[in-house]
């Protein structure tokens, strides 16, 4: 898929363009450490083979891959530049999701990296800056999210969204970095839902990004697709970047395939007008792509690759397993091909 505008390089925001080649992607972070068990992906027949060709042959475009301030192990460079050369080889593009962080980024936790947290404002920006660029200049994505579900910030305390300016220093560093690195690159500001998303761009509209990126989930973010659609629009409109929804997932079933407690356990988690079936979670998905395919940016699910990997007694294993893209026998489920079929 080739990006729907060229690089940002003036302070004038690009001009929303519609493809006919919209994402369609899956975050698939956790894959290297799944592999690491030896646990054995099937395609929709339930012949095994190799995960990432089960999404290629569905036609998914594109692998969202998260990016942690580690030197090893989970989301660190060591781990991501052979995962990335495995991923150009299958034709896949990337989106890398930069959490700034040790470790997890949402709106409930935004922390500072380690080896950080004595830096000046003015040391912050700049360790912000060439680390963004280094790893883009490394791995070389198309698409790269400078933190990850930021609407109260990120870094905190130091990139607070409490009007100080901070937030908006360390945001433009990392875009900085990352288009030192290729100028190419399409750089997103990603916000958790849509509830207050027009406000939260207002405060961002003055730097220089290309895309807007939203999660989507209807236990945290509500069941009204209508307002979600409306909210995307309204967002290109006013602030004339292409909307994409970069985050989604549903549920399969509200079965356990291990000991470890599901994020979505009970009805009352679930859209009414979606039931936790493989049926479900497809149509769901279907609807969604409606809105990003009119959109022509497309959609990314995330942990598609979350099964039960350690086993159906881990209590330490995937509170995902439910909303995976593949079943507790590790056969691709319907959701997959609804996400990678062309519009």
């Amino acid at each position: 898929m080739m990006c729907l505008l060229m690089a940002c390089t003036t302070s004038e925001p690009p001009t929303p363009s519609p493809s006919n080649h919209p994402l369609r992607g899956t975050d698939f972070s956790q894959l290297p450490k799944i592999e690491a068990y030896n646990y054995e992906f099937k395609d929709a027949d339930g012949n095994p083979a190799d995960a990432l060709e089960i999404l290629r042959n569905n036609g998914l475009n594109l692998i969202r891959l998260k990016v942690w301030n580690n030197p090893t192990g989970d989301g660190s460079l060591e781990e991501l530049v052979p995962y990335v050369q495995r991923l150009k080889t299958l034709g896949f593009q990337t989106m890398l999701t930069f959490h700034y962080s040790n470790t997890w980024a949402d709106p409930g936790a935004q922390s500072v990296p380690a080896q950080w947290e004595n830096l000046s404002m003015s040391e912050l920006a700049d360790s912000v800056r060439t680390f963004t660029q280094h790893v883009v200049a490394t791995l070389q994505p198309e698409y790269v999210q400078i933190g990850n579900e930021i609407n109260h910030g990120f870094m905190h305390p130091f990139g607070m969204r409490n009007g100080n300016g901070n937030f908006q220093t360390l945001l433009a560093a990392g875009i900085e970095g990352a288009k030192a690195a290729d100028s190419s690159v399409t750089t997103i500001l990603h916000y958790a839902g849509y509830d207050n998303a027009m406000n939260f761009y207002a405060t961002v509209d003055s730097l220089n990004y290309d895309w807007i990126g939203l999660s989507y989930y209807p236990k945290w973010h509500g069941t009204s697709l209508s307002t979600l659609s409306e909210t995307c629009f309204s967002l290109t409109d006013s602030f004339q970047r292409p909307v994409s929804i970069v985050e989604t997932s549903y549920a399969f079933t509200l079965g356990w395939n291990d000991w470890t407690n599901n994020h979505i356990g009970s009805t009352s988690d679930l859209h009414p007008d979606y039931p936790a079936t493989p049926e479900g979670q497809a149509d769901l998905m279907a609807d969604l792509r409606a809105i990003t395919d009119s959109l022509g940016t497309g959609l990314v699910y995330w942990g598609g690759e979350l099964v039960a990997y350690k086993g159906p007694e881990a209590t330490d294993g995937s509170p995902y397993e439910n909303q995976a893209l593949f079943n507790f026998q590790g056969i691709a489920l319907p959701a997959l091909k609804t996400l990678g079929q062309e519009p």
